[in-house]
């Protein structure tokens, strides 16, 4: 069964109510909303351009867990 058989064989058992929010999520997905990072956010993605720039980061290998 390929993915559109699988989505569309789950869309088949959910009920009206849960259509909805899928419709919307769907038209989110399509079309993602436009988001202005604010302030503090510039400023924790600027610091961190300048530590990755120097050196200073961890590689996600390293700290990366196997438990969820």
């Amino acid at each position: 069964m390929n993915i559109c058989e699988q989505i569309n064989k789950v869309l088949d058992s959910l009920p009206e109510e849960s259509l909805e929010a899928v419709l919307e999520y769907v038209r989110f997905i399509q079309e993602p909303e436009e988001v202005e990072p604010t302030e503090a956010e510039v400023q924790a993605i600027n610091r961190g351009r300048e530590e990755y720039a120097k050196g200073e980061y961890a590689a996600w290998r390293d700290i990366k867990t196997d438990a969820v």
